[in-house]
C-alpha cells in the first residue's frame, strides 16, 4: 500500500479535514476518466463516452473524453459540487477502494496527498455530505465494474467495437486526430434481434446507443483551450 493512502478510520482520522470540492478539482487535468454502464445514462449528455485499449493488455475500459491534452477539461463546465452531471470517479475523490487480504472486497481508504485533504470540513465530527456521496460513488463504481466488464465482452463478441474516426479543429490551428478511440457501430446493434436472448438484446442496446448519443458532445472539445 502507497504511504499516502490510509484506510479510513473514524478514531485514526478524527480530526481529518477534507475540502471535497478542491478534491474534485483535481480531476480537470485528466484527459480520460473511467466509467462504469450504470452512468451512461446521466453522463451522456454532458461527455463524449469512448472505449480505450491498454496498450500493455489489450483489454477495453470505458471512459470520458474529458479533452484533448491536460489544460481544459469538460469538467470545468460543470458545478463541481453537483453529483448528477459528474462521474462516480470523480465525486469519489479523494477516497479509494483498497483490496482486502481476505477477499471480502474493498474497504474504504483515502489519498492523503489529494488537493482537499487538511482543510475543509471535519469527516466525522459532523454528517458530512461530502463523505456520504464519495462513499456511494465507491459503492457504485465496485458494483459496476462487473457489468461493465460483461457489457465490453458482449460487445467485443458481437463485433459491435469499431475504430472512432475523428478530428477536433481549434480556430486558426491545424487539426488534431484523435487517436485510439473506440465506439459501438449501432448499424450492427439491430442484428443482435436475432437471436432468442431478448434480455441480451435490450441490455447491449440500452447502453450502446447511451454510448453513440454521447459522442454529439465531441463538438464540446473544440471550445476548449488546447
Amino acid at each position: 500500500m502507497n504511504a499516502n493512502i490510509d484506510v479510513l478510520d473514524d478514531k485514526t482520522h478524527e480530526d481529518l479535514q477534507v475540502d471535497f470540492k478542491e478534491a474534485r478539482k483535481s480531476a480537470y487535468k485528466q484527459r480520460l476518466i473511467p466509467v462504469v454502464v450504470s452512468e451512461f445514462h446521466s453522463l451522456m449528455f454532458h461527455y463524449p463516452i469512448v472505449f480505450v485499449k491498454d496498450g500493455e493488455t489489450g483489454a477495453f475500459t470505458c471512459s470520458l473524453l474529458l479533452g484533448v491534452s491536460g489544460e481544459a477539461s469538460l469538467l470545468e463546465d460543470q458545478d463541481i459540487t453537483n453529483d448528477e452531471v459528474l462521474p462516480l470517479n470523480v465525486r469519489r475523490l479523494p477516497l479509494v477502494a483498497i483490496e482486502s487480504s481476505d477477499d471480502s472486497g474493498p474497504v474504504i481508504g483515502v489519498n492523503l496527498d489529494s488537493p482537499g485533504v487538511g482543510k475543509g470540513e471535519k469527516l466525522f465530527a459532523s454528517q458530512s455530505s461530502g463523505l456520504e456521496s464519495a462513499v456511494a460513488a465507491l459503492g457504485e463504481l465496485y458494483r459496476g465494474y462487473k457489468d461493465t466488464d460483461a457489457f465490453i465482452k458482449t460487445a467485443l463478441e458481437l463485433g459491435l467495437i469499431t475504430t472512432l474516426k475523428a478530428e477536433i479543429q481549434f480556430n486558426g490551428k491545424p487539426r488534431i486526430a484523435l487517436e485510439g478511440l473506440y465506439g459501438i457501430d449501432t448499424n450492427k446493434v439491430p442484428q443482435i434481434t436475432d437471436s432468442a436472448d431478448k434480455d441480451k438484446f435490450l441490455t447491449i442496446a440500452n447502453f450502446a446507443y447511451a454510448q453513440s448519443f454521447s459522442l454529439y458532445n465531441m463538438r464540446k472539445l473544440t471550445f476548449l483551450t488546447a
